[in-house]
C-alpha cells in the first residue's frame, strides 16, 4: 500500500518502506492469502512480495518514522528504543491510524489501533485494508514533511 502510494507521489529513491514484526511467531512466513486477495480486490497489483520478519533494534535506529497498528506494537517499538545507546538517533512511532483524516490527536493507542481481522472471514481484511487505505495520504504527507527537513 504504501509503496504503491510513494510511487505515486514520485518519491521512490527518497522514501524506503519496510514491514516487520514486533515478534517472532510468523518469522518466515507469506503474506496471508486473505490479505492478498482484499490488497488485490482494493486496486493492487500481485505479486505482493512479503516475508513476515521480526525488526531488530539496529534497523529500527536506521528508521525515521515507525508505524505500529497496535498498541502492543507501539510499546514493545517503544521499550525497544529507550534501549538504544546514548546518542543514537530514534525513530518516531506513530500509530498508523493518527494519520486518518478526522482522527482524534489526544487518541489513545488503543483507541486508534488496525483491527487484527485474523480470526474473521475475508470481509473483515477487506474492511481493514479500506481503513487501512484512509491513513495513506496523510503518511505521504508526513513523509514530504521529513524530508523536507532534511
Amino acid at each position: 500500500m504504501l509503496r504503491v502510494a510513494i510511487q505515486e507521489a514520485g518519491l521512490v529513491g527518497q522514501v524506503e518502506v519496510g514491514s516487520s514484526g514486533t515478534s517472532w511467531e510468523a518469522e518466515g512466513m507469506p503474506m496471508d492469502d486473505r490479505t492478498e486477495l482484499a490488497l488485490e480486490r482494493a486496486g493492487y497489483a500481485r505479486p505482493f512480495e512479503h516475508t513476515a520478519r521480526t525488526i531488530h533494534l539496529t534497523e529500527l535506529l536506521a528508521w525515521d518514522l515507525v508505524l505500529p497498528m497496535t498498541a502492543d506494537h507501539a510499546q514493545r517499538l517503544r521499550r525497544m528504543v529507550d534501549q538504544a545507546p546514548e546518542g543514537s538517533s530514534v525513530p518516531e512511532i506513530r500509530m498508523w491510524r493518527r494519520f486518518e483524516p478526522g482522527a482524534d490527536p489526544e487518541a489513545l493507542p488503543t483507541e486508534i489501533a488496525v483491527d487484527d481481522p485474523w480470526y474473521e472471514g475475508q470481509g473483515a481484511f477487506d474492511r481493514t485494508i479500506r481503513e487501512m487505505q484512509q491513513s495513506v495520504p496523510g503518511i505521504i504527507a508526513f513523509a514530504r514533511e521529513l524530508l523536507e527537513q532534511r
